[in-house]
């Protein structure tokens, strides 16, 4: 059952060119825009690839906690994603270093003059968020999200591959180990992360369901690249065991948190709503009242990431059906890209945020590396786990008729 997959010269020649499109997105943007515009978008492509990668380690840990058997065929793929995070972090010591040279501003609480009681820019309350809200201990967090997700992502990958070398079930447990310590440190990191990265930029306002509401949206684009990337290897000739009862689970995780994500943000809405207090009311004042631009995407955002899923993967059918989920994979990460970029550039970006060819090129170019470092990973080891104690389950799985 051993697979050995082999990178192929066209599919490496396409990432190397949307990488190459993507720095040829950076010089554009910073000789012809804005340059908080085009920092703003490395951020969001950083923070959603980010939480792509990561997302692929959480669903083989929390699969492998809670005795999951269907997804071993396709372990691989989940394990490999987070073989990019480590490049992804390259992106957030730049973002940093921006920050600190003063390259860009957008996180305005950076601004040391906010702390100056003698300062006519002195914010009271952002003062009292000092001890929080620092460069110092931005950065550490920062720095330690990565290394963390990397590390976890590194040791779940080698234990897996390991297992497969030696046919010691004392792997398997050890991956159950790492698996658990992993989902301890998701839980927390997963929410401080997007408080971090994202709230942040916008620090007068806050949101309890902030943490759930990035998870869910991360987690949802996730699974339709991991989606993606199974019907790729499966359109090559590779995972000849992986049928339409795999699709059928991708599928309805893909269903399921698209349901629950308009879950959160209605929740969010509503909470915000009716409270009708000025620090919680700014953030969708500016996204609702503001520029035409964030208005429009707003309700496209909702109609991509909500209404197209659940009309269009409810049947049982098309979640069975490659072609209709490479459709719905694709417009989930379309809509979520939106969702982040609404999340982001009304506060970093501002006026000077725009949709346009730095946009495009950019988030290319993070796919194409994306494509490249997972592919490469890939090819390591056998994409079928053939010592895994649940892979037989995962040959015969099927679901009710």
């Amino acid at each position: 059952m051993t697979e050995t997959f082999v990178f192929s010269g066209k599919t490496q020649k396409l990432a190397l060119s949307l990488i190459i499109i993507g720095v040829l997105g950076l010089v554009i943007g910073f000789s012809f825009t804005d340059a908080n515009r085009v920092w703003a978008n490395v951020l969001l492509n950083t923070y959603l690839f980010l939480g792509i990668s990561v997302t692929g380690v959480f669903l083989a840990a929390a699969h492998q906690i809670g005795y999951g058997g269907w997804h071993v065929l396709i372990k691989r793929v989940f394990e490999a994603t987070g073989s990019y995070i480590p490049y992804l972090g390259i992106a957030v010591v730049l973002l940093l270093v921006g920050a600190k040279m003063h390259w860009h501003h957008l996180y305005h609480w950076m601004d040391p003059e906010i702390y100056n009681p003698s300062s006519p820019h002195y914010d009271k309350i952002l003062a009292g968020k000092q001890s929080y809200l620092n460069f110092s201990f931005f950065s550490f967090r920062a720095i330690a999200y990565v290394i963390l997700w990397a590390l976890f992502g590194y040791l779940i990958w080698k234990v897996s591959v390991k297992q497969d070398e030696a046919g010691d079930i004392a792997y398997h447990s050890r991956y159950k180990t790492y698996a658990a310590l992993f989902l301890v440190v998701f839980a927390i990191t997963s929410s401080t992360s997007s408080w971090d990265f994202i709230m942040s930029i916008d620090p007068h306002w806050y949101s309890t369901l902030f943490g759930w509401y990035n998870f869910a949206s991360l987690t949802v684009s996730g699974v339709a690249m991991i989606t993606l990337l199974v019907l790729y290897l499966k359109s090559q000739g590779y995972l000849k065991y992986v049928n339409e009862e795999h699709y059928h689970n991708l599928g309805l995780f893909m269903f399921g948190f698209s349901v629950f994500w308009a879950y959160l943000w209605f929740s969010q809405y509503m909470l915000q709503w009716y409270a009708n207090l000025p620090e919680e009311t700014l953030y969708f004042y500016q996204r609702l009242k503001g520029r035409t631009l964030f208005k429009v995407l707003f309700y496209v955002n909702l109609l991509l990431c909500f209404f197209f899923p659940f009309l269009f993967l409810m049947t049982r059918a098309a979640k069975r059906n490659p072609l209709k989920l490479a459709v719905a994979s694709i417009v989930i990460l379309v809509g979520h890209w939106i969702d982040f970029y609404l999340m982001v550039m009304p506060g970093s970006a501002g006026e000077h945020a725009a949709l346009g060819l730095t946009e495009l090129f950019i988030t290319l170019g993070f796919a194409g590396g994306f494509i490249f470092v997972v592919l490469k990973t890939l090819t390591k080891a056998s994409l079928v786990p053939v010592n895994d104690p649940y892979l037989k389950e995962s040959v015969i799985h099927h679901t009710l008729k």
